[in-house]
């Protein structure tokens, strides 16, 4: 009988098997980088990509400004006049009225190649801003003036151009850091009115009576109520109330020329 133990001779070959089973060279894989390709992707099935070209189809199209657009607003009485603001610390007026010439030339169909087209001719740039101009309106009801406020608590009042008139500066005052917002007030008696909400919550409401060389930009009510920054006003259809809110979660009616009392419709204490 031989002396060797099964035992070892089973071991063994246990080794040798567990040296086939776990060879480093199978186990280990190497993914090659830079070569993935994306589902359903063209170059994976073997074909071309497809070169998508884009085509300004809009009727008109205006960028004069060189960074981020925050504000806009239409003439009241002249729908082809808009004002714009920007982070570019400018604002401009333009006239939008679409020009003669097709959108896109006859050829497009046969060679649809992009074609540059002019950008509008601004009739007035609104300068005088060291900052973003993130608020912007005519005044009512006519569109006689142009107001602007911006980041750096700058408010701003131009009479409006036209084909044939240049704006001119006629106001400008800081009484605040951060100007939110301007909203024109559409009362029949108190024309080239607006009020503007700041970040430090107040509420400003001014009148703008340029014949008036002394004052041409004069405050007509001042409100202190919200104690965060005041982020929205609206004015109501008859310009007797104007509503504002804060980021306090407030939100206040004001009574600004004393008329909604006098006829019930607010609290006159």
């Amino acid at each position: 009988m031989s002396s060797q133990s099964p035992h070892t001779n089973g071991e063994g070959e246990q080794e040798e098997e567990d040296d086939i089973m776990l060879d480093p060279a199978e186990a280990e894989e190497e993914i090659p980088q830079g070569e993935d390709a994306a589902m359903d992707s063209d170059e994976e099935a073997g074909g071309l990509l497809e070169e998508i070209q884009l085509q300004n189809d809009s009727v008109a199209h205006f960028d004069a400004h060189k960074d981020s657009i925050f504000c806009i607003a239409q003439h009241p009485t002249n729908p082809a006049l808009v004002a714009t603001g920007a982070g570019d610390d400018a604002a401009y007026i333009w006239d939008c009225t679409p020009p003669d010439a097709p959108v896109l030339p006859p050829s497009y169909q046969s060679d649809p190649r992009p074609v540059e087209r002019e950008s509008l001719k601004p009739l007035a740039r609104l300068d005088g801003h060291t900052e973003s101009v993130n608020a912007i309106a005519f005044t009512l009801p006519h569109g006689e003036y142009v107001v602007t406020g911006d980041l750096d608590g700058r408010l701003s009042v131009y009479a409006s151009a036209n084909a044939s008139t240049a704006a001119e500066a006629v106001a400008s005052v800081q009484e605040v850091e951060e100007i939110q917002w301007i909203q024109p007030c559409p009362h029949p008696s108190h024309p080239n009115t607006f009020a503007l909400g700041a970040n430090d919550g107040s509420v400003w409401v001014y009148s703008v009576n340029a014949s008036d060389p002394t004052s041409p930009l004069s405050i007509a009510q001042a409100y202190y109520l919200h104690t965060g920054p005041c982020t929205a006003g609206t004015w109501s259809a008859d310009g007797r109330l104007l509503a504002t809110v804060s980021e306090d979660s407030s939100l206040y009616v004001w009574d600004v020329f004393g008329e909604a009392g006098a006829l019930g419709l607010a609290s006159s204490s």
